[in-house]
């Protein structure tokens, strides 16, 4: 099968709009989402504000600018990050149609994978939303968002027909996912089975087992799509003045056992040719029903989960993977000694409080 994508019947040719992301177009204040506000105001987020604005210029979507300062902030926040993230991995991106947002193709495969932010509001809940309903679910649940999601049935549309079928989830309001690894939680409603006991054989009631989810071939968590990894991505790559970023929280260990994790803390940007990838902390979860399944690592998760032989069996890739993480923004004038101190007492706190 070839990677190409046919052509839109209605593609004009046209680029996005050259427009700078953070002009808010004389927009009043209350109609701009307080995510986007304090991204354009806080002089501590500015690599984060460039590194946007430099992947604005490649992003395809002439209305991304207006989704991202208003109501759709989240929603706009992921889809760009997916974009950077399958494009990294090495797959062409079609974002030519409305539903779902993404067409993939590579080496041969081709898939489409529709974002879904769950736990959106707009200021304190009054306020009026914008942008596109698809993709925001406010005040739901993980769960309750992608059975929606599945009623939506976008695996049927003509350019989706027969293509294995990815729902991407960020979680901004509830964070309920930790990075690395599903908790069992996740696991019992996707696969059906007690969290506290070890999976025998997927269950109908879980979520993979409902009628329609076997057109579901994976759910791919993004828990990391957000502001900070925005920020921390830019500093490690051209080392802004401005701030200083100190990333700490624990990782898998070097034996790769998820029953002991190991502590970590680095400033971004002094790990030399060490570098955060696009697709850290992501987990791609593989549905054991799927009439379409995604060949492993094709899609190009950090880590992936699948139901194997009566049990679930998770793979990393290789590289750092953390399970949580906390950055914490310093001036760029912060002394040297005051990051060299603090840094020695988060080792210390995690030499004394080991992650569990």
């Amino acid at each position: 099968m070839s990677d190409s994508f046919p052509p839109r019947a209605d593609d004009d040719g046209l680029q996005p709009p050259a427009v700078d992301l953070f002009d808010d177009a004389g927009r009043p204040e209350e109609a701009l989402h307080p995510g986007f506000r304090q991204l354009r105001d806080s002089p501590l987020l500015a690599p984060a504000r460039d590194l946007l604005r430099a992947l604005q210029g490649d992003f395809p979507d002439r209305e991304f600018a207006e989704r991202f300062q208003t109501g759709s902030f989240e929603a706009a926040l992921l889809e760009i990050y997916l974009f950077e993230m399958f494009r990294s991995g090495g797959h062409q991106v079609d974002r030519s149609h409305r539903d779902p947002a993404f067409l993939l193709a590579r080496g041969g495969i081709r898939a489409a994978v529709d974002a879904l932010t769950v736990g959106i509001q707009f200021g304190d809940g009054s306020g009026p939303a914008s942008g596109s309903p698809r993709d925001e679910q406010p005040r739901a649940g993980a769960g309750g968002s992608l059975i929606r999601k599945l009623q939506q049935r976008q695996w049927a549309l003509p350019h989706t027909d027969g293509l294995p079928f990815v729902i991407a989830v960020q979680d901004f309001e509830h964070m309920e996912l930790p990075h690395g690894a599903p908790p069992s939680a996740v696991l019992h409603f996707l696969f059906g089975a007690p969290p506290s006991q070890e999976i025998g054989a997927v269950l109908p009631e879980g979520f993979f087992g409902l009628g329609g989810a076997e057109h579901i071939s994976g759910i791919l968590f993004c828990c990391d799509a957000t502001v900070s990894k925005f920020n921390r991505l830019a500093q490690e790559g051209h080392g802004s003045r401005a701030v200083h970023l100190l990333r700490h929280g624990s990782c898998l260990g070097a034996q790769g056992d998820l029953d002991a994790p190991a502590g970590f803390v680095y400033e971004v940007g002094q790990r030399g040719t060490q570098r955060e990838a696009w697709n850290e902390g992501t987990v791609l979860v593989h549905n054991p029903h799927a009439r379409h399944p995604l060949p492993r690592e094709w899609l190009g998760a950090a880590t992936e989960v699948a139901f194997e032989d009566g049990h679930v069996a998770t793979r990393f890739e290789r590289g750092f993977h953390p399970f949580t993480c906390t950055t914490e923004t310093l001036a760029g004038d912060t002394p040297a000694w005051w990051l060299e101190t603090r840094t020695r007492l988060l080792e210390k706190d995690m030499a004394a409080h080991p992650p569990a």
